[in-house]
């Protein structure tokens, strides 16, 4: 996909996005404090009343982009119209984000309105599971997933056959996890850094494209990765620290899901451990953490999780985005070199 397209894209979603957030907030405003008002305060200062339902936006800001990505490969001179295959892969991907994001609107809403946490974990966990396993089963049906798992170091690659499809659903699981504590650990706002997560998130986008368009057989999550950009940035408008609006569970499933899918897309899966080392680092601590308190009664962090930790040693939100950008980047490297031993052993579909 040329960069004309990607460019309209993310110029459509910053535009459309920061209209639909501003529209919004309002209405997500009064489920939380019961009042209506238009006037949202001052940009630069919390009140108090920020609501968490940016899933159900970004969500819509990802179709928006879909939209203006299908129609614009289809008029541009090198795109063409997209095969049968791209249309129902793309479907399916919206799909489901669209769901895993639903459950986190749920729990989201219940949050706001002071009636639980909504769902027990483990059928969060188990619901995510299946729609992962419903996703991965079609697209190896449509021939788009390759059950072969590449290995580094030139050490060849591994036909795990039938068993690859619950194995990826659970990896894609883990990711939706991993992407949800990096927010904020039980959706606990006090506990999480301001726009941290959906900085991340594009970062990882944006680097997972720039290494898939070199590649035509990786065009699918490419756009993917510039659509899931997009709706990060127009969240930053009015998220990033001070956040107007919160990401809730339903934001970060919400990326969690994006990243995922584009994970699995790319036939890479281990060039996670690359790109997703921030999300990694902070899934890690916290189990060591835990760990370490269950063992021995006694803090290893001063906080939940690794910016938890930050935070709480005098790092502002800012230095913590800064620094997470800069790690994400530099494991979008790794990715790209991975990416390019790939497509030196892999056949191009």
């Amino acid at each position: 996909m040329n960069w004309q397209v990607q460019s309209v894209i993310l110029l459509a979603e910053l535009a459309g996005g920061t209209v639909l957030f501003r529209f919004f907030i309002p209405f997500f405003r009064r489920v939380k404090t019961g009042k209506f008002d238009l006037y949202i305060g001052d940009r630069f200062k919390k009140d108090g009343s920020e609501p968490k339902f940016a899933g159900l936006v970004m969500a819509l800001i990802m179709v928006l982009g879909l939209t203006v990505g299908i129609v614009g490969r289809s008029l541009s001179s090198d795109g063409g119209a997209m095969g049968n295959t791209d249309l129902s892969v793309f479907a399916a991907s919206a799909a489901l984000v669209l769901l895993i994001t639903a459950a986190g609107l749920v729990r989201d809403y219940n949050s706001d309105t002071g009636r639980g946490i909504g769902p027990k974990r483990r059928w969060v966990i188990l619901w995510r599971w299946v729609l992962c396993l419903g996703y991965c089963c079609l697209l190896g049906y449509v021939g788009v997933l390759d059950t072969r798992l590449l290995l580094p170091f030139h050490m060849g690659n591994i036909e795990l056959g039938f068993i690859f499809y619950p194995l990826t659903a659970g990896f894609m699981t883990v990711i939706i996890g991993l992407t949800e504590l990096h927010d904020c650990p039980g959706g606990v706002t006090d506990q999480g850094c301001d726009g941290l997560c959906a900085l991340t998130s594009m970062m990882f986008c944006l680097g997972s494209a720039g290494a898939c368009g070199l590649y035509p057989r990786l065009e699918i999550p490419q756009i993917f990765s510039v659509v899931a950009a997009g709706a990060c940035g127009a969240y930053l408008v009015w998220g990033i620290s001070p956040s107007k609006m919160y990401l809730g569970r339903s934001g970060s499933s919400f990326l969690g899901g994006c990243i995922a899918v584009i994970t699995v897309t790319t036939n890479m899966p281990l060039a996670f451990l690359c790109s997703g080392i921030v999300f990694i680092a902070d899934g890690v601590c916290t189990l060591i953490g835990r760990l370490v308190f269950k063992r021995k009664k006694q803090l290893l962090f001063k906080g939940l999780t690794l910016h938890g930790h930050l935070t709480n040693r005098g790092w502002s939100d800012y230095r913590i985005m800064g620094a997470s950008a800069l790690l994400t980047l530099l494991g979008a490297v790794g990715t790209f070199v991975y990416a390019s031993y790939a497509d030196g052993i892999l056949l191009n579909k």
